[in-house]
């Protein structure tokens, strides 16, 4: 089901226009209708005169139950209308806040890897250089048993990152890529 609120509003106008002229009409035969007045002075005149104003009264009665019918109807469509309208705009209003949101929420992803690659490369050289020191000079580097001590207790952390590091080399380089 789609709702066009602009024709929502347009049909109660128009709707309200008919309701208009159909009470315009009912008033207009109400009065020549509710008070038959008898063709003679006989009795059938009288009660035929009698019958046609007891339906013209019922008439009338059906005809004020139809407009206020009527009325009611194009209440409800022009609020309708109106509610429809309303919902639009505060979904319009949570799209587009969803969409800057998401916007950001990209832009950050977007950038996350050059940041994840930039503490990596960090890490990668200060493992790298802590090696240098080791092959430069393996006997002092031997005597610091704090050194060792931090390689081996910063193992679980420098071993999955230096290969999360070569992984990722590894795979701009199946891309045909450099890492930097």
């Amino acid at each position: 089901m789609i709702a066009d609120t602009e024709l929502m509003t347009a049909a109660a106008s128009d709707l309200a226009g008919i309701g208009s002229n159909l009470n315009a009409a009912h008033l207009t035969a109400a009065a020549s209708g509710v008070a038959v007045i008898p063709a003679a002075a006989d009795e059938v005149s009288a009660g035929i005169a009698h019958l046609f104003s007891a339906h013209a009264q019922d008439y009338q009665a059906l005809a004020a139950q139809a407009s206020a019918f009527h009325e009611d109807f194009v209440q409800h469509l022009t609020a309708s209308a109106a509610s429809y309208a309303s919902i639009e705009a505060a979904i319009a209003s949570l799209l587009h806040d969803l969409n800057s949101s998401a916007d950001s929420f990209t832009s950050a992803i977007a950038t996350l890897p050059g940041q994840i690659l930039k503490w990596l490369n960090g890490a990668f050289d200060y493992f790298v250089s802590l090696l240098d020191f080791i092959v430069s000079d393996p006997a002092g580097f031997l005597e610091g048993s704090l050194a060792i001590a931090l390689i081996v207790v910063l193992a679980p952390i420098w071993i999955p990152l230096a290969i999360l590091y070569f992984a990722y080399l590894l795979n701009l380089a199946a891309m045909g890529e450099t890492g930097f």
